[in-house]
Formats: structure tokens, C-alpha cells, sequence
């Protein structure tokens, strides 16, 4: 995997999880554009971790101006990060007050556990989880909160948003989004953890002073890793938390991970998070694990694309991307099940292509194949078009 950018060789010289200061210098002296940098480190949500290493490699290199971007940029996130931090301790309370279980799984809780720094991290929402049984109560707590349902009508969500495995919802006041979830995916995508294994061995992370529980180690290096495959590995903020996972973690036991990943039908998920980790940012991975994703054909092919994702920093299209993501699955029955999914799970899309009153939303099982004919008939003209 080569890297032809000198800004993208810059940012991995800055965020790669055991970050070499010699590197970094002689990175800087090779000439870049700063303006670009700045841009890619925005896609890639990875700004704490540069400003942190070119903090710490104090180079005269780095143009001022393009410091005091980034350290205004580091205020402004540190401030709502740890907004973030004490309305999720709120939350967690409150849960816990009505005996609801619930878990966080990214956000500022990963930030801790990984980087030791909840400020390290980008973050937008707060992602919480809870048993699919507790679902309904948990909408019901979050309303009493002060959230309210992005998709208001229970119904509504019910029947067009279920499968997604997670529902959102936003403060009234402060605009916080939280994404509810029952799976850690959609129920057409093979995921390498499975959202019943977690309850009977939660961790727990410390948050200004309190704790909150969240994902044991094994299974937040299998979410972290099917998290990743899952989004296309499009943002390099994904490598650098599965790569500061590797770090941190050396007496992990990764035959134990990689037989749950295989038993779950997703090993190649959790191969090619430790090539990109070990390609781009130089994690310690054991070798024999890395022996194993070098010489699979198809994960070094995913790597691949992944970095070209990466360095154009744009998504490819929601065709491509659906279509690039099924070969990450190990059988061929699971590349074939999002195909059955999409073409039988009715979305919103469908109702606002043709809105029906409720007594009528079952004539989208019908509707949908030839609503999506279309979409993908207008998409191959438009790509023969541009050609």
C-alpha cells in the first residue's frame, strides 16, 4: 500500500498510534500544503491527535496561522466533549435509577478507553445501547429527558426504520443527538459481535469522575474492527481507534478474537482492520496474525480500496459503497443476504416516494423492487452520461 500525498503521509506520520517526532520533522521538511492538510484532517476527523503531535514534535515548520486553527479547533471540541461526558453521565443515571441496562460504545467513553483523553476525539452524538428488549422503555426514559424522536411517530419508525437496529433522537434545548441501538447494524449485515453477548461482561470507564459502562475488551476489538468494514474504512479516525485498541492492549488474546470472528462469519473484517492498522499507522500487531492478513488475497484487494477511499476523501457513491462492502463478508450466502434485505425491508425512501396512510404501508413490499429498478436505471444513465 503506497501513499503518494506528502499531506496524507503527513497526517499518518501525526496520528499513527506510537507517533515518532523524527518522523514528523522530516515529514514537514518535504514541503506541504497546509491548507490541504487541514482539509483531509477535517474529513478524516483526526485534528486532536495532529495538533497533538505537532505540538510535541514543536517543528518551526508548521505555520502559525495553521496552529491557531487548530488550536481553536481543539477548544471548541474539548468544551463539547466533555458536554458530551456529563450528559452521558446523566443519562447512564437515569437508566440505571429505572433499572434499564444500557452500555455506550463510541463517543467519548471510546475516547477514555483508548487515547486516555476524551478530548483526543472527534465526536458528534452520543451512541447508547440497550437489551432489544428494553428498547420501547428506553424510547419511553429518553423522552422524559428531554429528546425527541428524529422520526416522531412510534408506527412510522416501527415499520421503516427498524431494521436499521437503532433509532435517533435529539434534545429539545441542547441539540444532542442520540442514537438508541438494540444491534450494533443492520439485521441484513453479518456483524462480528453480536449485541446479546455484551450484558454479562460489561467494562466500565471512568468520565469526570464517574463511571459508565461500555464494551469488554474483546468485544470492543471486534465492534471497532466490524465498525470499520461496515462504513468502508472511509475515514482514517476508524484505523487510528483500532490501531490505539492493538497499542494499548498487547496481552490481548487474538486467537480467542479471531475464533468468535470466524465463528461469526466476519474474520475478514477483523483481518483487514489489523492490515490498515499496521500499513498505515504502524500498530504492533502480533506477526502471525499479520502474516495471515498479508497473505489473504481478498483482505490486501479491501485494503486497497479502502486507502483509495481514503485519500480522496469522498464516498464513492451509495451504489459502490454497497456494492464494494459485500466482499468483506466470508460466505457467499452472507454477500447475498443484503440483496434479499434491501429489496424486501420497506425505508422512509419508500414512503416519501409515494406516501400512503398507515392502513396501506404494506403495498411497499410490492412497490419497493420496481422503486429501486428505477433508482439504479437512473443511476447507469447518469454514469453513462458522464462517460
Amino acid at each position: 500500500m503506497s501513499v503518494e500525498s506528502s499531506e496524507f503521509r503527513i497526517l499518518l506520520a501525526c496520528v499513527t498510534s506510537r507517533p515518532a517526532i523524527s518522523q514528523i520533522r522530516d515529514a514537514v521538511k518535504t514541503g506541504v500544503n497546509w491548507s490541504k492538510v487541514l482539509e483531509l484532517a477535517e474529513y478524516h476527523n483526526v485534528r486532536p491527535l495532529l495538533r497533538q503531535s505537532l505540538k510535541m514534535a514543536s517543528c518551526d515548520l508548521v505555520p502559525e496561522t495553521f496552529m491557531a486553527k487548530l488550536e481553536c479547533f481543539n477548544k471548541q471540541n474539548t468544551q463539547k466533549n466533555l458536554c458530551i461526558a456529563a450528559e452521558l453521565i446523566r443519562l447512564v443515571s437515569v437508566f440505571k435509577k429505572h433499572r434499564i441496562p444500557i452500555a455506550t460504545f463510541k463517543g467519548v467513553a471510546l475516547a477514555e478507553a483508548i487515547y486516555g483523553d476524551p478530548s483526543l476525539r472527534e465526536v458528534s452524538d452520543l451512541d447508547l445501547i440497550v437489551p432489544v428488549t428494553a428498547a420501547r422503555q428506553a424510547e419511553t426514559m429518553l423522552t422524559s429527558c428531554g429528546y425527541v424522536a428524529l422520526l416522531p411517530d412510534r408506527n412510522y419508525r416501527s415499520t421503516f426504520q427498524r431494521y436499521q437496529g437503532q433509532y435517533g433522537f435529539r434534545h429539545a434545548q441542547t441539540f444532542l443527538t442520540v442514537d438508541l441501538h438494540w444491534r450494533f447494524s443492520s439485521a441484513a449485515i453479518p456483524f462480528a459481535l453480536d449485541a446479546t453477548e455484551i450484558w454479562n461482561r460489561l467494562a466500565y470507564v471512568s468520565l469526570c469522575g464517574q463511571t459508565v459502562p461500555t464494551l469488554a475488551r474483546d468485544d470492543l476489538a471486534l465492534f471497532l474492527a466490524a465498525h470499520g468494514a461496515k462504513d468502508g474504512w472511509t475515514r482514517l479516525k476508524w484505523v487510528c481507534d483500532f490501531a490505539g485498541f492493538i497499542t494499548g492492549n498487547q496481552n490481548i488474546q487474538w486467537e480467542v478474537i479471531m475464533s468468535r470472528a470466524q465463528h461469526a462469519h466476519a474474520s475478514r473484517a477483523v483481518l483487514l482492520a489489523v492490515l490498515l492498522a499496521s500499513n498505515l499507522l504502524v500498530a504492533p500487531v502480533p506477526a502471525p496474525l499479520l502474516a495471515r492478513a498479508r497473505t489473504d488475497r481478498a483482505v490486501c484487494s479491501l485494503a486497497e480500496a479502502a486507502l483509495n477511499r481514503m485519500l480522496k476523501s469522498v464516498r464513492s457513491g451509495e451504489l459502490s459503497d454497497f456494492l464494494g462492502a459485500l466482499k468483506i463478508y466470508d460466505r457467499l450466502q452472507d454477500r447475498l443476504r443484503p440483496w434479499l434485505t434491501l429489496l424486501t425491508t420497506r425505508t422512509p425512501a419508500d414512503y416519501h416516494a409515494m406516501p400512503l396512510r398507515e392502513s396501506l404501508w404494506g403495498i411497499y413490499y410490492a412497490t419497493r423492487p420496481f422503486r429501486l429498478a428505477g433508482k439504479a436505471a437512473r443511476m447507469l444513465l447518469g454514469g453513462s452520461t458522464e462517460s
